[in-house]
């Protein structure tokens, strides 16, 4: 997996994905476009004195400001750029991740490079074999990140369409290791609508 989170890490140097500078400025401007049509929302529920549903929708304001601080505190910017500026990079998948609360990398007795690799190696083999679907709506992906009994859980469940024997080929490394020698353990479910990796690394060696 790790030679894809070496291509990504390639084509940022090289400026094939437009340059860090380019893709920072379209990731904030992304971000801000959304908030702007949240605001409005908002603003429209407040005018029209739909209050139950400004209420609802504050609520998943909530969610996404926890989901987006989350990501802002792992700790690794690399990974963080990436999940950042996905959105802006790729339009056939809407990622979710969902963090356990106040998870940072670099305080975990783990390899984090390798868990950076790793997810942008699983989440670049989903890209690189979904396929559109025929309603034309992106398929979903969520990544799960939690540490919990001295292990670090890295799940994956991607729904819609895909090339599944070419994902099975191109994940076809699970189990194996992070890089480094350590070896971690994982599980893999395909099925017609979907798929999903489970990968647990262990903290602390």
């Amino acid at each position: 997996m790790k030679p894809n989170a070496r291509r990504y890490d390639s084509d940022q140097a090289d400026g094939l994905l437009g340059g860090q500078e380019e893709l920072f400025v379209q990731t904030i401007n992304h971000l801000r476009h959304d908030w702007m049509n949240d605001i409005q929302v908002l603003y429209g529920y407040l005018k029209l004195k739909k209050y139950d549903k400004m209420h609802d929708y504050m609520e998943t304001l909530k969610d996404k400001m926890f989901r987006e601080s989350g990501i802002s505190k792992l700790g690794i910017p690399a990974l963080i750029v990436y999940l950042q500026s996905f959105k802006v990079r790729c339009r056939s998948i809407r990622l979710d991740v969902e963090l356990s609360p106040e998870l940072q990398l670099p305080g975990l007795p783990v390899d984090a490079q390798a868990v950076t690799n790793t997810v942008i190696a699983v989440i670049e083999s989903f890209v690189e074999h979904a396929e559109v679907p025929a309603d034309g709506e992106p398929n979903e992906l969520l990544l799960r990140l939690s540490a919990q009994d001295r292990v670090l859980a890295i799940g994956f469940q991607y729904d819609g369409s895909y090339d599944s024997s070419g994902l099975k080929r191109k994940l076809g490394g699970l189990p194996g290791s992070s890089g480094n020698g350590l070896q971690f353990a994982s599980e893999a479910t395909y099925d017609e609508d979907g798929a999903v990796i489970d990968i647990y690394m262990p903290l602390g060696g």
